[in-house]
């Protein structure tokens, strides 16, 4: 049991470092002045002289940009089991229970590109770097016959930090003012486990488009879901001698997020966005994009 204490407070954060900030490209098509010799030559986006035509104003089809990513939030370990030199991994959680509160620093670079006026994909890769504590409450059977159960708790605190990747695709549509974006983005974290940890996000952010200083400006309410529940396993030296394999089911504590963003591009060729969100049970996040268009 004292041979994988330290490895289980790994365990109980794994999946918060998977929450990835794949921030959709929120520059949907808008109205106004477009730039005709900005977007004469181009091939991106397909079909974009159609939308041009009815004198709206694309933003330019590629970019290139850092994602900076801060997260705090509970993860729930569902089952935990564990094996001896080679024996079938058998589950422990009638006598340990495990709980974990991880923040996550991540920076990524991202890159972009328009392919319709109303779709973008884009690429991310990265580095993440994760803090937790894991509580950890062990029951014992008595020493005696009739005695009272033997109870123990503990908190580990770890770190762990590793690299990451991921594709993603956004929908964006509007009418008038008002637009709507629907973003799915597929991640994968090498954290040093026998298997890479993947994870699914879905984010729909709906807003308003406008200018500030004659330049556009667009605030939105975002939802997300976060698909990152995932079994961890792994071997670790048994102090008394040999191995011992484990294998965790664990997720986030809570899957949906409600929050608001905003992006302002103060010329044509730069955007900065953020944006943030809380899961109602302590959890948060915050996310900044500068983004260089081209």
């Amino acid at each position: 049991m004292r041979g994988v204490r330290h490895e289980w407070g790994k365990l109980g954060l794994a999946l918060a470092v998977l929450v990835l900030p794949a921030l959709l490209s929120v520059s949907p098509a808008r109205a106004g002045g477009a730039s005709p010799d900005s977007t004469r030559h181009r091939i991106l986006p397909l079909m974009g002289d159609l939308a041009t035509k009815r004198g709206i104003e694309l933003p330019l089809p590629l970019g290139a940009g850092i994602v900076y990513y801060h997260l705090a939030r509970g993860i729930a370990v569902h089952d935990v089991r564990v094996g001896r030199n080679g024996a079938q991994p058998q589950s422990v959680s009638d006598f340990a229970q495990l709980s974990a509160h991880a923040k996550v620093d991540n920076l990524n670079a991202k890159l972009d590109a328009w392919i319709l006026p109303f779709l973008n994909v884009y690429a991310i890769v990265g580095y993440i770097w994760n803090e937790s504590e894991t509580h950890v409450d062990v029951t014992l059977p008595p020493l005696l016959p009739g005695g009272q159960p033997r109870r123990k708790s503990m908190s580990v605190p770890t770190s762990l930090e590793g690299t990451v990747g991921g594709l993603g695709a956004t929908l964006a549509g509007g009418y008038g003012p008002y637009f709507l974006t629907v973003d799915v983005n597929g991640a994968q974290a090498d954290l040093g486990f026998d298997d890479r940890f993947k994870a699914v996000l879905t984010s729909i952010r709906g807003g308003w488009n406008g200018r500030a200083g004659g330049r556009p400006l667009r605030v939105w309410a975002n939802f997300t879901d976060w698909n990152t529940d995932a079994t961890v396993t792994g071997t670790v030296p048994d102090p008394d001698g040999g191995s011992l394999a484990f294998e965790v089911d664990q997720g986030p504590a809570y899957h949906e997020t409600y929050g608001v963003g905003g992006q302002y591009a103060p010329t044509r060729h730069i955007e900065l966005a953020a944006d943030t969100g809380f899961d109602g049970h302590g959890g948060w996040y915050v996310a900044l994009v500068p983004v260089f268009r081209y």
